[in-house]
């Protein structure tokens, strides 16, 4: 499936495993700074491409809140959703939460010093027990947890 300018390749061509964050779906779809570095770098990607369940919830829920902004149109958002709604169930690995994934989130924000928000702690939880071993993320706050956690963040060289 070709997504605006992404190109991504089977699974069994794929080499590592890598657990892409809401915030770079959402920079994707909505084209925020950041957005052709980001399309760039799927293009090249050999990797495993996973991501949660839950971006589905935090996609349509940030897309909803652009429609109140005024920066997209209901119809625009719709078909935003649409359009990852396809991809996810398509092309990435969705992986689904645990139990273990909400008690390993909340234990992640109780670190006051951390920064987490609960949605961030509950991405690092899933992505720690799918076995990823890479994060793409444009949250700083993220980032810097999941290096403590032992996940090598991938930057905009």
């Amino acid at each position: 499936m070709s997504w605006p300018g992404i190109d991504v390749r089977p699974s069994s061509a794929r080499s590592r495993t890598v657990y892409v964050d809401v915030c770079v779906w959402i920079a994707l779809l909505s084209n925020e700074p950041g957005s052709v570095w980001l399309q760039n770098w799927l293009e090249d990607e050999s990797g495993v491409l996973v991501t949660s369940h839950w971006s589905l919830v935090e996609i349509s829920s940030a897309l909803a809140i652009k429609v109140r902004r005024g920066e997209l149109t209901p119809a625009q958002s719709n078909d935003l959703c649409q359009r990852f709604d396809v991809l996810a169930r398509e092309e990435l690995q969705l992986l689904p939460l645990a139990a273990k994934d909400y008690d390993h989130a909340a234990a992640l924000c109780r670190d006051t010093v951390s920064g987490l928000r609960a949605g961030d702690a509950l991405h690092l939880a899933v992505a720690l027990r799918s076995g990823a071993q890479h994060l793409l993320t444009l949250d700083k706050v993220m980032a810097l947890n999941a290096e403590k956690l032992g996940l090598t963040v991938l930057r905009q060289a």
